[in-house]
């Protein structure tokens, strides 16, 4: 069964964007992407493919037109659309919800697929009238080459539920591309569970290396538990209860990242699915020569704390480190020891 048809704009089409985009166009969907020059030349040119670590390939031509910025008047005049993805970075959700205030018909759907807790609520303050929902996404998506998107990690999706039908035909739609979609009732519980998840973007960019290699070194994985548990701390003590992320707990996750590495070795592949080539996109970040999320991230974990008369000593530390290698546009390719030293020291 086809499925109603959607008109969906992904605003911000980089990785995650065009392999969001790229699913819907292969369900059927009818998706524009608004990105960068480079995106549009190499999907023109190529069109869209995805990988997937255990899924069948996706190719996609049809469904599927390519526009610039939308602060291009000339490229685009009007988005008429259902429902808008918004795939920019945290640092730029301001940005992007002024430029589309004044261009969306007020019944337009409008879901921040991005990282951090706070980018709907920014959002809404830029476009007042405006349906504007909270969302999750749980995998990495990395470049392979040109219109190239690999998924390198599992998970569902998550989009803050309300009784709309476009939202129901929009989950659908995912589940024939054969990517799960949640209707949470509580996405901010959703968001904090990822956030907690994501604090390792910024340990692999200090590490420079595939997700796996870091995740392989206890030092590593110790140094990542110390820092959820300074956070989760936190989150207590502000009366926050994050959701599980995946399929295990959040305190089930933290054992098994301090447990010896041969028996972390057994056991990983139970916990979290994930191929060799899998980096966090801070590390893509890093080495493009593009500015970080962690202020969104580590961030929001030492803004909550003050905001509450605590302490985050270790993600004020990884702040610190990640700023320092973004100064030197490299990654210090740090190993686990040297991280656990220096966040403790």
């Amino acid at each position: 069964m086809k499925g109603k048809q959607l008109n969906v704009t992904i605003f911000g089409a980089g990785s995650i964007g065009c392999y969001l985009g790229g699913q819907l166009a292969s369900a059927g969907m009818k998706v524009r992407l608004i990105g960068r020059e480079r995106f549009k030349t190499a999907i023109e040119e190529n069109g869209l493919t995805l990988t997937h670590y255990a899924r069948d390939t996706i190719t996609v031509r049809e469904n599927l037109v390519f526009d610039l910025d939308v602060s291009s008047p000339e490229d685009v005049d009007n988005i008429d659309t259902d429902i808008v993805l918004i795939t920019v970075k945290s640092q730029d959700s301001e940005t992007a919800g002024k430029a589309l205030a004044g261009i969306l018909k007020k019944d337009t759907i409008v879901i921040s697929f991005q990282n951090g807790v706070g980018n709907a609520e920014t959002l809404k303050s830029a476009m007042p009238g405006h349906t504007v929902l909270g969302g999750m996404v749980p995998f990495n998506v990395t470049g392979k080459g040109p219109g190239q998107f690999h998924c390198g990690t599992e998970g569902n999706l998550a989009i803050e539920a309300i009784d709309d039908e476009n939202l129901v035909a929009l989950q659908a739609a995912f589940a024939r591309a054969g990517q799960d979609c949640d209707l949470s009732e509580d996405i901010k519980a959703v968001q904090w569970g990822k956030l907690l998840v994501n604090l390792n973007n910024a340990l692999n960019a200090l590490a420079g290396v595939p997700l796996k290699t870091c995740l392989a070194e206890k030092e590593y994985r110790t140094a990542l538990a110390n820092m959820i548990e300074e956070a989760l701390e936190i989150l207590k003590t502000a009366g926050i209860k994050p959701a599980n992320f995946g399929k295990n707990s959040i305190d089930k996750t933290l054992k098994v990242l301090r447990l010896p590495n041969w028996l972390y070795r057994l056991i990983m592949n139970s916990i979290v699915k994930i191929d060799a080539s899998a980096r966090s996109s801070m590390l893509d970040d890093l080495e493009a020569g593009r500015m970080p999320e962690i202020d969104y991230l580590q961030g929001e974990v030492v803004r909550l704390a003050n905001d509450i008369g605590m302490s985050a000593p270790i993600n004020e530390k990884v702040i610190k480190l990640v700023h320092a290698a973004f100064a030197e546009e490299r990654s210090p390719k740090m190993s686990g020891r040297e991280i656990l030293r220096a966040i403790t020291q």
